[in-house]
């Protein structure tokens, strides 16, 4: 088997990244770079079930990710004491 090393790199990258204001770019080049993967090998007809099966469960990963790490961050009490001030 021989699989496209540019995607998986990516995804790796985007697992590892521990800046919290560079993992969703992160994220984002890992998607595209899937993405573009699945297409070439629905283009060429050419689709190795194993490589398939691993740029699905990448994108799954990508998005526990996005779920579990690019959350929007919690509005503290002060925050909120200040929306309420009109």
């Amino acid at each position: 088997m021989t699989m496209n090393s540019t995607w998986q790199e990516l995804y790796r990258a985007a697992l590892i990244e521990l800046r919290p204001e560079e993992l969703r770019a992160r994220i984002d080049a890992a998607e595209i770079a899937i993405q573009q993967r699945a297409s070439k090998l629905r283009q060429n007809d050419s689709n190795p079930e194993e490589e398939a099966r691993a740029l699905d469960d990448a994108l799954r990963g990508l998005r526990v990710l996005v779920s579990t790490e690019c959350r929007p961050p919690r509005p503290t009490p002060s925050v909120l004491a200040q929306g309420e001030v009109t």
